[in-house]
C-alpha cells in the first residue's frame, strides 16, 4: 500500500509535468522544473545513491534543476551537509468501502472550471501553503486533465480552503493540497474539503483515497479513517559556497 500512495503523487506530478511541458526523466530521477511556480517544482524518483544525489546538486546549482527533493524513508539524505530537512509526511490510505455515503456535500465547495476560478485557487493555495502557485499552471491543469480535478472552498464571495483529487492509474484516488488561510483554520473547513473529495471518489468507484499528511493534519485524516503506511522526506538542497 506504501508503493501505491507514493505513486500517486508521484504520478500526479508527472502528469502535470506532462501538461506544461516541464517534465524531465533520467535512469537515476524525474524532475518538474516550474520555474517561478513553488508548485509542484521537485525533484523526485530518485535513487538513493551517491552519485545521483552529487549529479542533483550539482545541476541545482547551476539552477538547471529545481531545489526541493522528496524521497521516501528511509534514505540516507539526512547525513548530507548540502541538503537541509524541510518536513516529512505520513503515507495514509482510506478503503472507500468504509466510506458513509451519508455525508453531506458542503455547498460553499465549488470545483475550479473558469480562468477566474484558477485564479482564485492559485492566490488561496499559495497563502495556504507559503509558496507561489502560478495560477497559468493550474489554468493549465484544469483544462487539460479530466483526472485531476480542483476544488475551492468559498464563504461571502471569499475563497477560503482548496483541495485537489487525482485519480491514478491504479484506480486510486489521491488528496492532495487540501489548505486553508491562516485566518480561517479551526473551523472545519479542511475536513469539509476532505469530505467533499473523498465523495468525489466515491463516485468514481476507485479502491482507495490516499494522501500524505501534514503533522497538522494528520489527526483529521485519522478520524476519517485513514491508516499510516509510511513516510516521505523533503529536503532543500542549500546554496553553493563561494570559494
Amino acid at each position: 500500500m506504501n508503493t501505491q500512495i507514493i505513486n500517486n503523487l508521484y504520478e500526479l506530478w508527472e502528469k502535470i509535468g506532462n501538461v506544461t511541458n516541464k517534465l524531465s526523466r533520467t535512469e537515476n530521477y524525474t524532475t518538474v522544473s516550474m520555474g517561478d511556480s513553488g508548485w509542484p517544482n521537485r525533484i523526485f524518483n530518485l535513487k538513493n545513491d551517491t552519485e545521483s544525489l552529487d549529479e542533483i546538486i550539482e545541476l541545482s546549482h547551476e539552477e538547471r534543476l529545481p531545489e526541493i527533493i522528496t524521497i521516501k524513508k528511509p534514505n540516507d539524505l539526512r547525513d548530507n551537509s548540502q541538503l537541509e530537512f524541510v518536513m516529512e509526511q505520513k503515507n495514509m490510505a482510506l478503503d472507500l468501502k468504509l466510506v458513509s455515503t451519508k455525508i453531506t456535500i458542503n455547498s460553499h465547495i465549488k470545483r475550479v472550471i473558469t480562468e477566474k476560478d484558477t485564479i482564485n485557487f492559485a492566490e488561496t493555495a499559495s497563502k495556504s501553503f507559503g509558496y507561489k502557485i502560478d495560477f497559468q499552471v493550474v489554468y493549465k491543469i484544469v483544462k487539460n486533465s479530466e483526472s485531476i480535478r480542483l476544488f475551492t472552498y468559498q464563504e461571502n464571495d471569499e475563497n477560503l480552503g482548496c483541495g485537489i483529487i487525482f485519480f491514478d492509474s491504479n484506480y486510486n484516488a489521491g488528496l492532495h493540497m487540501i489548505g486553508t488561510l491562516p485566518k480561517a483554520r479551526g473551523k472545519g473547513i479542511g475536513k469539509s474539503i476532505t469530505e467533499r473529495l473523498l465523495i468525489e471518489a466515491k463516485q468514481q468507484k476507485v479502491n482507495y483515497c490516499v494522501l500524505h499528511a501534514s503533522l497538522m493534519g494528520e489527526s483529521i485524516y485519522r478520524k476519517l479513517g485513514f491508516e499510516s503506511y509510511g513516510v516521505i522526506e523533503t529536503y532543500k538542497i542549500l546554496k553553493a559556497k563561494n570559494n
